[in-house]
């Protein structure tokens, strides 16, 4: 990617740092010279301002994420595109996230556990309001303003916390089955927080995100998440079928009035969970009062900067004291978090053109089930079968495609008739047993001698004139883990060859133009980078 550099000119805006970079772009820090703030920007890929239905969705979204006017909700100060990339331009504040607070000091007490999922809760009814879908509530995406008078936020008190939903990037309306604005190359949500309709081809609607905020709930009560599964297919398996365990059962201090609230928070049929996020967080504010847990002030109080001007201030109507105001727009490091717990796998943050997740999470939750029948072998057919359904390009069904006698550990094998319109030839489709896939990807990465390239773009880019390099790229999601690798080649007959493989889902896809030589592999990249396609 051709990300400004620091220290240089993007439009207005002078480059400070790089905060951040993941599939779609990256995440500066800048000064805008217009208005005197420093901001954080996020610049996207040249390649999407070139789609113009992309183009479209992105200020159609981004255009109703910056009317949010909660002030929990990290402002959009504008977005627009500039010398041919889309950027969003945002308050860039100084803090800690949730999840990072909890690695260094364990659980909230009750009553700060409560307070800060309110103020999240009234950033998601916000959102909610506006026909937006989070889809992503989880404890990195909670925001706490850093201390002012520069102490660690482990000593807040409750009530003491100003907090910010972070992260709108991959909410979509609740209007329309179109794609959300991060349909191509971006998370799609964290599966240790989502809702078990997630998993399936339910239409999403607020209820997922009040499922997502009560995950956040119980693990800032008790410490630990939900389901702490060890893989991605028995951590889905649970979200739809395991009962949660009750918070005070997990913890010393957790007033067991606060069980009811949560539990029916992470029901699994959403038509039995709280209607609203911030009826779940004034109910768990009425467990604490009941229990004689002195309660913070309800997060509606809060108010936070206005835009542009002074810092607000909140005062709790039982106690008369004063929540410390967020802050305007300031640059600073985050506290160190030290180093991460070892965590579950989570499914990978899928590219759209190749994973709608719906389709193929149901897919692996189908797999559950049909591994629990009497017949381990039939279960395994019938699973692979299923799951490689699910991957299937769009328009395209399983009877369209040709089967072949699966080799060991692959669970099913098909491949799939030409796309013409888009150059390519052939595709096959594989659903691998255990690391299957990543490893078949590996051999053919070895076999070939492809070396890694430095931006997936690069993948059959021309340079000079000349079609560019074969070679290999990582899949990153959001905290630049690496979670799939694609690969492009020219094989010993003048094919273009483009393979992809998954690491956790365990899914083999491997597509060729005969013929096409180098420059057939843009086309091939182009066709696996289409946000309309169903890989």
């Amino acid at each position: 990617m051709t990300a400004p550099e620091v220290g240089g000119r993007f439009g207005p805006y002078r480059v400070l740092g790089e905060l951040g970079r993941g599939g779609m772009g990256a995440v500066l820090r800048a000064h805008d010279d217009e208005h005197e703030r420093d901001v954080a920007i996020k610049v996207l890929h040249p390649a999407w301002a070139a789609d113009e239905g992309y183009r479209e969705r992105f200020r159609r979204e981004a255009r109703i994420a910056a009317r949010l006017n909660e002030p929990h909700v990290i402002p959009i100060h504008r977005f627009g595109e500039i010398d041919g990339q889309l950027f969003l331009d945002m308050r860039l504040v100084e803090g800690e996230d949730l999840a990072s607070l909890l690695r260094r000091g364990g659980r909230l007490a009750p009553a700060r556990a409560v307070d800060v999922v309110g103020q999240v809760a009234r950033a998601l009814d916000a959102a909610h309001a506006g026909g937006l879908v989070h889809r992503d509530v989880k404890p990195s995406n909670v925001l706490l303003v850093g201390r002012g008078d520069g102490g660690d936020l482990l000593r807040s008190a409750p009530g003491e916390d100003f907090c910010y939903l972070a992260d709108f990037g991959i909410a979509r309306t609740t209007e329309g089955t179109g794609p959300a604005l991060t349909s191509t190359g971006t998370a799609v949500g964290s599966t240790e927080y989502m809702a078990p309709e997630r998993f399936s081809s339910a239409t999403l609607d607020a209820r997922a995100d009040v499922y997502s905020l009560a995950c956040v709930l119980f693990e800032a009560l008790t410490g630990r998440r939900v389901f702490p599964a060890a893989e991605p297919v028995a951590l889905m398996a649970a979200h739809m079928h395991e009962p949660p365990p009750p918070p005070s059962a997990l913890a010393p201090g957790i007033p067991p009035a606060l069980d009811g609230v949560v539990l029916r928070g992470l029901a699994k049929d959403r038509d039995q969970r709280w209607p609203t996020a911030g009826a779940m967080a004034a109910a768990a504010r009425a467990a604490l009062a009941q229990s004689g847990v002195p309660v913070p002030a309800d997060a509606g109080t809060a108010v936070g900067p206005a835009a542009g001007g002074a810092p607000g201030r909140a005062v709790t109507r039982e106690q008369g004291t004063a929540r410390p105001p967020a802050p305007p727009t300031t640059v600073g490091p985050r506290p160190p978090a030290g180093p991460a717990p070892a965590r579950a796998p989570r499914l990978p943050w899928v590219v759209a053109a190749l994973a709608g997740l719906v389709a193929l999470a149901l897919a692996v939750a189908l797999v559950v089930v049909a591994l629990r029948s009497d017949d381990a072998g039939d279960a395994a057919a019938g699973a692979g079968e299923r799951l490689v359904a699910a991957a299937l390009p769009a328009g395209v069904t399983i009877g369209d495609c040709t089967g072949a006698d699966p080799g060991d550990g692959v669970l099913r094998e098909v491949t799939c008739p030409a796309d013409d319109e888009a150059g390519v030839t052939t595709s096959t489709v594989r659903a691998h047993d255990g690391d299957g896939a990543a490893r078949a990807l590996a051999a053919d990465i070895e076999r070939e001698g492809l070396e890694q390239l430095d931006e997936r773009y690069d993948c059959g880019q021309e340079l000079d004139g000349q079609p560019g390099p074969s070679g290999w790229f990582p899949v990153l999601d959001d905290d630049d883990a690496e979670v799939g690798r694609v690969a492009c080649w020219v094989d010993g007959d003048g094919d273009a060859v483009l393979a992809w493989a998954w690491d956790d889902l365990g899914t083999y896809g491997i597509a060729e133009q005969r013929g096409g030589g180098a420059s057939g592999l843009y086309d091939l990249r182009g066709w696996w980078d289409d946000a309309d396609r169903g890989y």
